[in-house]
């Protein structure tokens, strides 16, 4: 390595780490990391020599610092230009006296002739901008070549950042946009700045500070570089958002820097939505642009949706020759219409209903313009269409108000999905229907439980789904008339009926008339007679599905959730209104030739059922037991196949067994002796 002699200088590292680089200091792309690597080779600088604390990237740095002064100016004359434009970035993490640095870099920053390397050295000069000389160089680099002009910008308005817990690296980083002492940002930077989208941004795209692999190319990169740097500043943030947006707007910057400066315009606006709502028009024009990038840029906000004029922006790309340009702007746009209520969407949202290309995604936001959006709907889905459409819209009306007249056209849909999905599995036990029919039939099913359980003919189709050749879809069903209490999920998870015991079976051994019951002896009767009534429609369906268990045919559903296993999850959230079920299921939970599964969901039913803790806890130590070689072969393999551990154990039935007997044994505890049920039943067999 060279003598370092007086040119040794220290590592500003902070600036590294808080100015220029993220957190993380990898090296910011392989171009970078190479350059350096030979800068390093050239410098002779040996391994292990430098500031390991912060990263590698800031390592290596260092280590090319630890050369010297003299021996990185001589490198801006390699003829390797990777080495060439890398010992500016060095350079500038040089905390060295100004007599030692400032001449050398001020003579080469006016005579380089590589225009990456010039703004790089003017970037270093910053450092010294409070002198007087300097200053005054780098304001007429301002009016210089553009990337003179854009590294004197940076020179000015950058500094070294200070040390952690200081004040902040960038200009004017709290709420004002003057330099340390200087003054307030002069125009001419800020239009120097902007200048980051053209040349002089493909010149800062050649240094590290830029890199592609890291910033992206340019001249995306570069103006993000330069939005980033502005962060802090956001007044001067917002001056050069102006003019970026025009140039943008005017066909002079390229269409793929429109993500950033719609970003940087969305971010302004939700700091000071008063202070830069200039920028929501400006945005709001670039939906009209003639390029579709920009376009769709301008369409993708978060907060200046907020803001009137651009919210007028929208309306026009939402509908008329706008809308039919470009249906992808149009329907961002009438997504964020709708959300806020606005009902200039209207149109928009009821010509797609009625085409079929109104999504899901697009009919949820519009959930405050229901009343208005339902008889486009209703219409629609009186024709004979394809599942998945009938499932968008069942979908993406899920959580509408008013819903109720709409059942007619819901059961006529939901009885030519049933017909197609029964043809599908009658002519082949095993053929599996469509995802998508069997989607939109769960739809269907959901939104009668909803808002049909008071008609006639509603209920009527949900019996005769319920005992259709398909068990999935009759599931759905079923689980519609069970009624609004019962989870909108066709399938079965334990923690759902967590509170089923506590809130059904020990009720009954509790008086009706406590103090925070408010129900009148007249209201409960009634309660409890609709909710008995409609426990004495169900058992017998989901005793169907079980009596089925054994019949060629699918035994899990889309989503890999076993027939037998709801039916039997359900019946215990009935808790003891579904007693006529309990011969059946001890059944089922005491024969060793059933599936472990079913055994183990048999026996968690009829703890809910009948309190029946000396029956169930046996099963289920039987399988919550990993030691039990048994339970293994007791889990016979279905379409949704076991997960096994190491061991070879079913890893869910193990999980599902273990749940079910912690929870009964701490109702036990809890309960105090005397409260294990009756039923005296032997331990399980293999």
């Amino acid at each position: 390595m060279e003598s370092a002699g007086e040119g040794r200088v220290t590592f500003d590292w902070q600036s590294v780490v808080y100015r220029d680089f993220d957190v993380d200091l990898d090296e910011p792309g392989s171009r970078s990391g190479a350059a350096l690597d030979a800068l390093l080779d050239d410098l002779g600088v040996p391994e292990g020599e430098g500031w390991a604390l912060v990263g590698a990237w800031a390592e290596q740095l260092s280590r090319a610092l630890a050369a010297g002064v003299p021996a990185l100016l001589r490198r801006l004359a390699h003829p390797d230009v990777a080495v060439r434009r890398m010992a500016p970035v060095v350079l500038a993490y040089a905390a060295a006296p100004a007599d030692v640095i400032v001449p050398a870099i001020r003579e080469h920053s006016l005579h380089a002739p590589d225009p990456a390397v010039r703004l790089g050295l003017l970037v270093v000069l910053g450092r010294y901008a409070d002198r007087p000389a300097v200053r005054a160089q780098l304001r007429r680099c301002l009016r210089g070549e553009p990337a003179d002009a854009l590294g004197a910008a940076l020179g000015l308005l950058l500094r070294p950042a200070p040390r952690p817990g200081g004040a902040s690296a960038v200009v004017g980083s709290s709420a004002t946009s003057t330099t340390e002492g200087a003054g307030p940002v002069e125009d001419a930077v800020v239009e120097a700045l902007a200048l980051c989208g053209g040349e002089a941004g493909a010149a800062l795209g050649e240094l590290a500070w830029c890199d592609p692999e890291w910033a992206g190319a340019v001249p995306y990169g570069p103006v993000d570089a330069v939005d980033s740097w502005l962060v802090g500043t956001p007044e001067v943030r917002s001056r050069w958002l102006t003019l970026m947006l025009a140039a943008l707007g005017d066909g002079r910057l390229d269409a793929v820097a429109a993500r950033v400066l719609v970003e940087a315009a969305d971010r302004l606006y939700a700091a000071d939505s008063t202070r830069y709502a200039c920028h929501a028009a400006a945005v709001g024009a670039l939906l009209d642009h003639p390029d579709p990038a920009v376009r769709q840029a301008a369409a993708s906000t978060n907060y200046l949706h907020a803001c009137g004029s651009y919210l007028d922006a929208l309306a026009v790309a939402a509908s008329g020759p706008a809308a039919r340009r470009d249906p992808e702007v149009a329907q961002a746009a009438l997504a964020r219409l709708a959300r806020r209520g606005d009902r200039r969407c209207l149109p928009g949202l009821r010509e797609r209903v009625a085409a079929g290309t109104a999504g899901a995604e697009l009919l949820r936001p519009a959930a405050a313009l229901a009343e208005y959006l339902w008889p486009a709907i209703r219409e629609r889905l009186a024709q004979d269409l394809p599942a998945a459409e009938v499932n968008a819209l069942l979908s993406g009306t899920q959580q509408w108000r008013g819903g109720g007249p709409a059942v007619p056209e819901v059961v006529a849909a939901l009885e030519r999905l049933s017909r197609r999905v029964d043809a599908t599995v009658s002519g082949d036990p095993h053929a599996r229907p469509e995802f998508i029919e069997l989607e939109a039939a769960s739809a269907a099913c959901a939104f009668l439980r909803r808002w049909g359980l008071d008609d006639a003919r509603a209920l009527a189709v949900l019996r005769r789904v319920a005992v259709g050749a398909d068990p999935e879809t009759g599931l759905a069903a079923i689980r519609a008339l069970m009624g609004q209490n019962t989870s909108t999920d066709t399938t079965t998870r334990s923690s759902t009926r967590s509170s089923t015991r506590s809130s059904t079976h020990s009720s009954t051994r509790s008086s009706r008339h406590s103090s925070a019951d408010s129900l009148t002896d007249a209201a409960a009767d009634s309660v409890d007679s609709a909710a008995g009534e409609m426990a004495s429609q169900v058992i017998p369906l989901l005793l169907n599905v079980l009596a089925r268990r054994h019949r060629p045919g699918r035994v899990a559903g889309r989503r890999g959730w076993r027939f037998d296993d709801n039916a039997c999850g359900w019946l215990g959230e009935l808790g003891p209104r579904a007693g006529a079920a309990a011969p059946a299921l001890r059944g089922m939970r005491d024969d060793p030739a059933e599936a472990g599964a079913l055994r183990v969901a048999a026996a968690d039913a009829l703890w809910y059922i009948t309190g029946d803790a000396t029956g169930a806890v046996p099963v289920l130590r039987h399988f919550a037991n990993p030691g039990t070689a048994s339970a293994t072969a007791a889990t016979i393999v279905t379409e949704r196949a076991p997960v096994a551990n190491e061991g070879g154990v079913d890893a869910a039935l193990l999980a599902r067994a273990q749940d079910a007997l912690r929870r009964i044994e701490r109702e036990i505890a809890a309960a105090g002796p005397g409260d294990e049920g009756d039923d005296d039943r032997p331990a399980p067999t293999g």
